[in-house]
């Protein structure tokens, strides 16, 4: 028979919470070491993405930096390369000009055009390059081979046309000669020929002195009629019987000017006469106005275009020399500009000729008109019209004699 145990007996349940006792302190403490080294692993993971995030703001910087300024030194570039570019442009269109203009006119280079932006725009050693080059093209060297070669063109050209005048002169009195002795009416056609193409001769080598500056000496002492003077120019030119004069019997020119007035009519009927059907006549007409007089010419030609006429025009207000006239110069127009700043009259060309063509319109003021000399006075032949310049006893075809000479 079993005996009973001395120990007392457990109640039911009794063991498991002993269990329970002798475990929750281990597994409160095995939780709370798990969950510090969660938190730890947390706060160093926390840490690295923060230092991850600062190093990609701080390279985001940089990188933004970088780029800004970069597009900041390509503007400037870009800045900088325009201004050189525009002083370029200033250089070629303004400066370089002036300065050439005033080389050939003999100018001081005081006023010619500096640089549009400063230094500090287009860089320091750009804008010392430019300066070199203005230096370089307004040099005394510069400035004395402009004018050396001025002065030998246009020492050349009063050499040939002194020559020619003589030769012309020369050969206008031999021809003067002739003529007085011939009888043969064949013979005598000849050699007015003759005489009217040394004519022409006379008149280019006239052109050449005054466009260099040298103008003939005065041959008239009395006054003449502006229809003679425009007879006169006809006289001078090839196709002189083209041209229809009408009226001008009644105005005179002072002596002094009707030479210069005389010659620039002739250039005038030349290049209307040049420019315009052969064919076709020329026409003159001259009119008293409320301050003057004026001479018009008028052909039937094509024209000229709006380029060719600004450059006509340019050509008689431009005191242009012969270095400055083109590879091909038309002088006939410059050598009017020249004799109207002389004797203070004014020529204007227009496309509005009735005929179609260019009209040529020349005033002539009071200061240069006068009363004439009595009849028998007026009627003796010009000084300016010796033998080798008159006109064919009888008219050439196209001419019209509005009223007898007074």
């Amino acid at each position: 028979m079993r005996r009973p145990s001395k120990e007392p007996r457990r109640a039911p349940g009794a063991s498991a919470a002993a269990g329970w006792a002798v475990s929750l302190p281990a597994a409160a403490g095995a939780g709370w070491a798990a969950i510090t080294v969660d938190a730890e692993w947390h706060r160093a993971l926390a840490g690295a993405c923060a230092a991850v995030v600062a190093l990609l703001i701080a390279h985001v910087l940089i990188l933004t930096r970088r780029l800004s300024a970069e597009r900041a030194h390509r503007a400037r570039e870009a800045e900088v390369a325009a201004a050189r570019g525009s002083e370029v442009a200033h250089l070629a269109a303004v400066r370089v000009p002036a300065i050439a203009e005033r080389l050939h006119t003999g100018q001081q280079l005081d006023g010619v055009p500096g640089p549009m932006a400063p230094p500090e725009k287009t860089g320091e050693e750009f804008a010392r390059a430019l300066d070199s080059v203005v230096v370089a093209l307004g040099s005394d060297t510069a400035v004395h081979r402009e004018r050396a070669l001025r002065d030998s063109v246009q020492a050349a050209f009063e050499s040939v046309a002194r020559t020619m005048h003589v030769m012309a002169t020369v050969q206008q009195q031999v021809l003067d000669e002739v003529e007085r002795s011939i009888e043969d009416p064949l013979l005598m056609a000849n050699v007015m020929k003759a005489d009217h193409a040394a004519s022409q001769m006379t008149r280019k080598a006239q052109t050449l002195l005054v466009m260099c500056g040298i103008w003939p000496a005065r041959r008239e002492t009395r006054p003449v009629s502006l229809y003679d003077c425009v007879r006169g120019a006809q006289s001078r030119i090839v196709e002189f019987g083209r041209i229809e004069v009408h009226g001008g019997q009644t105005l005179y020119a002072v002596p002094p000017a009707v030479e210069g007035l005389m010659h620039s009519i002739a250039e005038l009927l030349e290049n209307a006469t040049v420019f315009s059907p052969s064919s076709s006549p020329v026409v003159v007409s001259v009119r008293e106005v409320g301050s003057g007089a004026v001479i018009e010419i008028d052909d039937a030609g094509l024209g000229m275009p709006p380029d060719v006429l600004h450059q006509a025009l340019g050509h008689l207000r431009d005191d242009l020399d012969l270095t400055r006239l083109g590879a091909v110069p038309r002088l006939g127009l410059a050598c009017v500009g020249r004799w109207s700043r002389e004797l203070g009259f004014n020529v204007e060309l227009s496309g509005s000729s009735a005929y179609g063509g260019t009209r040529a319109v020349m005033f002539v003021p009071f200061r240069l008109l006068t009363d004439p000399l009595p009849r028998a006075a007026a009627h003796r032949r010009p000084a300016s019209e010796p033998a080798g310049h008159a006109m064919p006893a009888v008219p050439p075809a196209g001419v019209r004699d509005d009223a007898p000479e007074p």
